[in-house]
């Protein structure tokens, strides 16, 4: 058996499997819809997954050039929080440099090495769904005070930022707007974002969840709480902006006053960060027409996998999941 610390995670989720469960009738299975058009019923562990999505590579001076390019538009402290974290992951690239011309080959190290670039993302990842676990239950109960206490809001909107960041679709809709120009400058930057996309994601994660708790006082932070008879769905990019102002057709970042940002939580309760008028501070009941609006906004910006504890809610909406990502690849060809 290998040992725990030599054990490599491969298998990287983009979204927490726990939180999945949410809509599953058994604790474990979950109505979703495959890269074929299909829906089935199955774990949730094989989804919102790609091998290796946040493994660890080499940075060339290339790739510290536009991480430090993408920092330099921060603030002082979240500059000095992004090189504390680049420090590290540089440190143990000098290590391995260090091993590698010694000319010794040690089967424990190279399992040691390789374990570490598969597992720091992950684990870091992991480290903070643990920390909210708790916290998006008493939402799920519809229990907004737990929010009240400032460390548990700060591991909240920690968390929130990242989950809009690690996934797939917003990789793929933040390089290909750095690349439409098709100029030779964009497409190396977008070249070298690719390539280091495992350190610029979370990067991004930390700027948006600190953001989104320095504007807590202007915008207004909410539960939308569904009672009737359809289902709010989730997706492989949980975590959308579903202001009525914004253009699915483009691929520009909103600006700051057009983000209301939906996170459904379960099949009868959603977080909004609302910056609209749209809903209020506290408890929302929403309508069928709401639910219905928000679960097509959310099937339109799924890459592959919307989700659901019912066949019959998913079935309506086949029609409308990839349309964002089919605007993203219109830019990318």
């Amino acid at each position: 058996m290998v040992k725990k610390h030599l054990q490599a995670k491969s298998k990287h989720h983009h979204v927490w499997a726990d939180y999945l469960r949410r809509w599953s009738l058994n604790g474990r299975d979950v109505y979703y819809t495959t890269a074929k058009g299909n829906i089935v019923c199955e774990s949730v562990r094989g989804l919102t997954m790609e091998k290796n999505f946040y493994q660890v590579k080499k940075l060339s001076d290339a790739h510290i050039e536009v991480i430090k390019g993408f920092s330099s538009k921060s603030s002082e402290s979240l500059q000095a929080h992004h090189m504390s974290y680049l420090n590290d992951f540089l440190h143990m690239q000098e290590l391995e440099e260090i091993y590698k011309k010694s000319g010794k080959e040690i089967e424990e190290v190279q399992k040691v090495l390789h374990a570490s670039k598969c597992n720091m993302l992950e684990d870091l990842h992991s480290a903070h769904e643990n920390e909210v676990q708790e916290i998006i239950s008493s939402l799920a109960n519809r229990d907004l005070a737990t929010l009240t206490d400032n460390k548990n809001f700060i591991l909240f909107m920690q968390f929130f930022g990242h989950q809009i960041s690690r996934t797939k679709t917003f990789k793929d809709t933040v390089i290909a707007g750095v690349s439409r120009t098709d100029s030779k400058t964009s497409i190396n930057v977008a070249k070298d974002m690719n390539e280091c996309w495992w350190f610029l994601s979370y990067m991004f994660g930390i700027n948006i969840g600190s953001e989104l708790y320095l504007t807590r006082k202007k915008d207004a932070h909410c539960l939308l709480v569904n009672n009737t008879s359809i289902p709010f769905i989730t997706s492989d990019q949980p975590i959308i902006n579903v202001h009525e102002l914004l253009d699915d057709e483009k691929i520009e970042p909103p600006s700051d006053d057009h983000c209301d940002f939906y996170y459904p939580i379960s099949p009868k309760v959603a977080y909004m960060i609302n910056r609209s008028d749209r809903f209020h501070r506290g408890i929302n009941n929403v309508t069928i027409d709401i639910v219905k609006e928000l679960n097509i906004k959310v099937a339109r910006r799924a890459n592959v996998n919307i989700i659901s504890n019912c066949k019959d809610t998913l079935k309506y909406l086949l029609k409308n999941i990839g349309f964002h990502l089919n605007v993203v690849n219109s830019y990318s060809k």
